[in-house]
């Protein structure tokens, strides 16, 4: 009997030890079983000894029931064993999904009270291209720090938005960083909208280590230098164009016009200035040489409502075009679309542009005429107001629906600069858990940044700020489909890695 019961105690520790492997926790806790068991084996053994006939006997009555079970659960608990030992052990901190309409977000390591914390910005509020972004902008910014500091605020701290126009004017872009630098505290990030501030404040930033995100996405602010201080909510223009025109080619069978033939000839009408050159770089027409595609030279469009591109895309069909793509942001695409429909050369290109070319003031400029916009391609690196299973997008939503604003105000200025904040409340966060309130400054958000790697914009957009990486580099392609007497931007490729356009170091 005595064997019987020392066999199955040793069966059961040998189960036990093959469950846990060969953890540093049984490694710990050898010693302590170890004089546990020294001091309790007289008591064992006594108990044993009291026992012994009455086990003896319920044994020999339960012997066939014991065997019978023993046989079927031998293969079960083989199984179950395996599955254990071949177990990963649990994160030590594992985050619980957000429930639905929320994101989620660190934990905070401590609360700072009664602080504030300025969010500057400098975007163009009037003058010729305020539409762009114009009220949905500051009613997004605003809708978004009113919430976050609702809800306590980033740790306890409260956000207060400093924005001043700038007309998207370098000159100006300049003035008013340096009117924010000079404030006490100095700004810990600075945030604008426009290709010429990119450029024109990417040294400025580096020498005061205050990081700069910005919606002008110019490869050379971003990566001349390397490990800069300029950071992108969307991926370079580059990278948008080598990456639509290689889905093209990818998918040319199914969406190329009638009669357009097998290879792909492109056509690039731009602004005249940095933003409009900033699809065919050397890189970007490297990548596209090397997958056999013709881009024709550039032809420039001026930064006026009133322009005519009506030679210019003359000029890009005559010589073969049939991909047309536009380098430019709202009366601009509107011009072009408006003219190849007016050429008759519509159904035979395919019109795409760059994000942002496909927004709600393009088609709010071609008002009653909205439907000619039907079949525009466009690369969009964030979720869209139709995306309502969305929890950023349904807040944005609630927000904008609470204010009483218009359906034409839903635009790419509302959402952009709506989960910009959150992005940055997320940076900010993270940036307090690593120094503390006191110990902020830009160089700490620059860290924070790098140290979170990918960075939540609402849910609705990323950031990336990995090692060299200063721009995401995913995408959605869509089209403006004409659907029940409106435009919608339907979801045509879903988020796929662009191609890396970079500029090389000098």
């Amino acid at each position: 009997m005595k064997k019987i019961l020392i066999v199955s105690l040793l069966l059961i520790m040998a189960l036990g030890v093959a469950a846990c492997g060969t953890s540093p926790q049984v490694d710990q806790l050898a010693p302590t079983l170890q004089a546990a068991a020294e001091q309790l084996a007289p008591t064992v053994q006594a108990a044993v000894e009291e026992v012994a006939p009455t086990l003896q006997a319920a044994a020999t009555d339960l012997a066939p029931t014991v065997n019978a079970a023993v046989e079927s659960g031998a293969a079960t608990l083989e199984a179950a064993a395996t599955s254990i030992a071949d177990t990963p052990e649990p994160a030590e901190e594992p985050t619980a999904e957000p429930a639905e309409g929320e994101m989620a977000e660190e934990a905070c390591n401590e609360t700072y009270e009664d602080e504030t914390i300025i969010v500057h910005q400098a975007a163009g509020l009037t003058g010729p291209l305020a539409q762009i972004l114009g009220d949905g902008f500051i009613n997004g910014s605003q809708a978004a720090v009113d919430r976050i500091n609702a809800a306590g605020g980033v740790c306890g701290v409260m956000l207060e938005i400093e924005l001043e126009d700038s007309q998207y004017d370098p000159e100006q872009e300049v003035a008013i960083y340096e009117r924010y630098r000079a404030e006490d505290p100095p700004p810990l990030f600075h945030l604008s909208y426009g290709s010429g501030a990119a450029i024109v404040l990417k040294d400025r930033v580096i020498e005061d280590k205050v990081p700069h995100i910005t919606a002008g996405l110019n490869d050379e602010a971003f990566y001349i230098p390397r490990n800069g201080y300029t950071f992108g909510t969307g991926p370079i223009y580059s990278d948008q164009f080598a990456g639509f025109v290689g889905w093209l080619q990818d998918n040319w069978d199914e969406v190329k016009p009638e009669g357009a033939g097998d290879d792909i000839v492109v056509g690039v009408i731009g602004w005249a200035n940095a933003f409009g050159a900033g699809a065919t770089t050397p890189a970007a027409l490297e990548y596209l040489e090397g997958r056999g595609i013709t881009v024709l030279p550039l032809e420039s469009q001026e930064v006026l409502p009133t322009a005519d591109v009506t030679g210019q895309l003359q000029n890009l069909l005559a010589n073969g075009a049939n991909v047309i793509w536009a380098q430019s942001l709202s009366f601009g695409p509107a011009q072009v679309i408006g003219t190849l429909q007016a050429l008759g050369a519509w159904d035979s290109v395919i019109a795409s542009g760059v994000n942002w070319s496909m927004n709600t003031d393009v088609v709010n400029i071609l008002g009653e005429n909205a439907a000619l916009m039907d079949g525009y391609y466009g690369v969009m690196p964030s979720y869209w107001w139709n995306d309502t299973d969305n929890p950023g997008v349904q807040m944005a939503t609630e927000d904008f629906e609470a204010a009483g604003l218009p359906d034409a105000k839903k635009d790419v200025g509302y959402l952009l600069s709506y989960g910009q904040m959150f992005g940055v409340a997320n940076i900010l966060r993270h940036a307090m858990n690593m120094v503390g309130f006191d110990g902020l400054t830009g160089e700490a958000v620059f860290d924070a940044m790098q140290d979170m790697g990918t960075i939540d914009a609402g849910g609705m957009a990323t950031m990336n700020a990995a090692g060299e990486d200063r721009a995401p580099r995913e995408a959605q392609i869509r089209q403006a489909q004409f659907e029940d007497g409106a435009i919608e931007f339907v979801v045509i490729e879903d988020f796929f890695e662009l191609p890396d356009t970079r500029p090389p170091v000098p």
